[in-house]
């Protein structure tokens, strides 16, 4: 079977992407926003490019060029791996929400979103209510994930990427601020389930402070993808004409990409 050299040029372009965007991930993952909590390294800014990935690449690619950075940025002593060579799964989980949220296949990413809640709740030395020893609420551990879910599926949602096609900043910002909200959630549970069986039964008594600063971290990634990502589309024409242009809304509020 022959490989038309039309695929084959396209690919490559695709691979020159994902190297470069592998390049900007791991010049974010050096950025910090603050200490990570009962263990080295920090939280850092790279969740904040992950909606302009999600826009410029397919999941599988996004994937990858997020493996790439994470691998590359572990040689700074800011941000060393610290689960095994594991570090970069919550960024990818992240990447693939808010790509296929992007496309129009919220219904997907919101099952994504609900499975990594569960698989959270059933792992060890995971806490799904923390206690009141520092007058927290009676709301589980993920309720701000919970919340993230619900504007995902939210009907307003459907309009994502009609939203993302319109030149009006603030249709825009909405669409980067709701695929962005579910995918730093989605990092986030995918990096506590990592610290939970990597740090042992040590981590049980850590939960209660994540508890407290977690949604402050998450709503500071959000804010600051929506300040880089909305400025970005509103003003690539070339990326509007011939990635945003690609990405059409068909039945079920599925998209697909012309070849």
């Amino acid at each position: 079977m022959r490989t038309s050299p039309k695929l084959g040029r396209f690919d490559s372009r695709k691979l020159s992407l994902t190297a470069a965007l592998a390049a900007i991930y791991t010049v974010s993952r050096l950025i910090p926003i603050s200490r990570l909590i009962g263990t080295t390294g920090s939280v850092t800014a790279s969740g904040m490019v992950t909606p302009i990935m999600g826009i410029l690449i397919e999941p599988e690619y996004g994937v990858l060029a997020i493996f790439i950075g994470t691998m590359v940025g572990s040689f700074s002593p800011l941000n060393t791996l610290r689960f095994a060579g594991l570090d970069f799964i919550p960024g990818a989980m992240n990447l693939v929400v808010v790509s296929l949220a992007l496309r129009g296949r919220r219904i997907q990413a919101g099952a994504i979103l609900v499975a990594v809640i569960a698989l959270f709740a059933l792992t060890p030395n995971t806490r799904v209510f923390v206690g009141s020893s520092l007058g927290s609420p009676p709301l589980p551990f993920f309720w701000l994930h919970l919340l993230a879910l619900g504007v995902l599926v939210s009907p307003p949602s459907k309009k994502l990427v009609d939203w993302l096609q319109t030149r009006t900043y603030s249709r825009v910002a909405a669409s980067i601020g709701i695929a962005g909200f579910a995918g730093t959630m989605v990092e986030h549970l995918s990096g506590g389930i990592l610290f939970a069986l990597f740090i042992g039964p040590g981590a049980t008594r850590l939960w209660p402070a994540i508890y407290l600063v977690y949604p402050i971290e998450r709503m500071v990634i959000v804010a600051g993808a929506i300040l880089i990502s909305t400025p970005f589309i509103l003003t690539s024409r070339g990326l509007r004409g011939s990635l945003l242009g690609r990405i059409r809304p068909i039945s079920h509020g599925l998209v697909r990409e012309e070849e």
